[in-house]
């Protein structure tokens, strides 16, 4: 028999795969914080459970994969850098080894509108990541995923720029109002156009990056979440992160 805990979990699982796309949006706020190299996970973990809303982890541990998109220029990377309000981004996200035959992939449509944000997910064909990849061939696996002609459209402007990936740990409030997601062992690779070579050296990532997930209604009560971490809170992004890493823009 299915317990309370279990149908949680799988519920809080499913909002990181696949959602189908309506006309109403689904706002939420994503409060990031920078977590100091000398603490271990052990003691973010603790750090999490010992909050008063009672986090309790859910799910299981898994691997997150990326592939981000931009265009020419780097316009999201530098809307980011500017703090433009209004911006968007793509990425094509699965769970479990980094290469091979990716079965399950989904491209996310990251929104963000001020504070807060929203996320579009479509289920794609699957695809291989490997040293033939390329962005040709990404394009001729999106025209064959049936996606709606507007975000087809957007996508031709775009190509990948950058792959990423980290382990996730997953985690609840007592009341199952706020969200809390754990990330480490982040790995970056370059990836270009035309040639891939992923034998190469990928870049480790030391940051821990702990992200607080919630609904909009609940932001009167969000600081009473975030003042017992002993973390600061910040505008970190694994995207600006891995360019800063793997490309030097000049100064």
């Amino acid at each position: 028999m299915i317990g309370k805990l279990d149908l949680e979990a799988q519920d809080l699982a499913k909002e990181e795969e696949v959602q189908f796309i309506n006309a109403v949006h689904n706002y939420r706020y994503e409060r990031k914080f920078t977590i100091p190299d000398n603490l271990s996970i052990k003691t973010i973990e603790q750090s999490i459970k010992r909050n008063r809303y009672l986090f309790r982890q859910v799910f299981h541990q898994r691997q997150v994969n990326n592939i981000y998109f931009d265009t020419p220029d780097y316009r999201n990377y530098f809307d980011n850098v500017l703090g433009v309000s209004n911006r968007k981004k793509f990425r094509i996200r699965w769970y479990g080894d980094t290469f091979g035959k990716i079965k399950t992939p989904v491209l996310e449509i990251k929104i963000k509108k001020g504070l807060v944000g929203d996320k579009w997910s479509y289920k794609l064909d699957p695809f291989t990541l490997n040293s033939d990849f390329t962005n040709a061939y990404i394009q001729d696996v999106l025209k064959k995923s049936s996606l709606p002609a507007p975000v087809l459209e957007s996508l031709k402007l775009v190509s990948p720029t950058l792959l990423n990936s980290y382990n996730r740990r997953y985690y609840l409030s007592a009341d199952n109002r706020f969200r809390v997601t754990l990330d480490f062992n982040l790995l970056y690779h370059k990836i270009d156009k035309r040639f891939n070579n992923f034998q190469l050296k990928s870049v480790k990532d030391e940051n821990k990056i702990v992200e607080l997930k919630y609904r909009l209604e609940d932001d009167s009560e969000a600081s009473a979440v975030t003042t017992q971490f002993p973390f600061r809170l910040n505008k970190s992004s694994k995207y600006l992160n891995g360019v800063n890493t793997i490309k030097r823009f000049p100064q």
